[in-house]
């Protein structure tokens, strides 16, 4: 996907929305082709009529302070990462001389109580939860201690969520689930 495909797309829903008002616009200045970008480039102002939901004005923020007023390119240095993860992940020591992986399971287990970060470990592998920086500094060092064992290769398959518009733990996301399941039982 380049990069003004999805600022195209959010400013062509805040203008079909009447979120925002194009200002100054030249008049061979198409608004069907309108992307913070082209705005920025032909000098077109933009103007906000309604709040925007949290994750479009965010969205929007990041990509107007990472234009580069010179070349028109992004510059992604200064795209943050999220502030809070959660992280399932299921790693797998590769190569070893017995087809169990308890030993490592364990070890990691431990590693992961000794972070302090909230955890739950399942059948397929563990949910940890935290900070992205700490949670992706983890699972690296799970890596590091299964390799301290004698393993010389290692793969991980992970899911990673976000989210930006309120703070959800995964014990939150079950109970919710299991509310639900609770009101079909009455």
């Amino acid at each position: 996907m380049n990069t003004t495909s999805v600022p195209r797309r959010v400013t062509q829903s805040c203008l079909r929305l009447r979120q925002i008002q194009v200002v100054n616009k030249p008049s061979n200045f198409s608004t069907t082709s309108l992307s913070l970008s082209s705005a920025a480039r032909f000098g077109v102002s933009l103007t906000l009529l309604t709040p925007l939901r949290p994750h479009t004005q965010a969205h929007i923020t990041a990509f107007a302070s990472g234009i580069n007023s010179h070349t028109k390119r992004m510059n992604y240095s200064g795209v943050a990462t999220p502030e809070r993860c959660y992280v399932d992940f299921c790693l797998i020591p590769v190569g070893t001389a017995s087809l169990s992986v308890a030993n490592e399971v364990a070890a990691v287990q431990k590693l992961l109580k000794e972070s302090g970060l909230t955890y739950t470990m399942h059948s397929a592998g563990t949910t940890v939860e935290g900070s992205w920086d700490e949670v992706m500094a983890v699972v690296g060092k799970a890596h590091a201690v299964v390799h301290a064992m004698g393993v010389g290769r290692v793969q991980s398959s992970m899911r990673v969520g976000t989210r930006t518009d309120k703070k959800q733990t995964a014990a939150d996301k079950v109970k919710r689930v299991e509310d639900l399941l609770a009101e079909d039982k009455k």
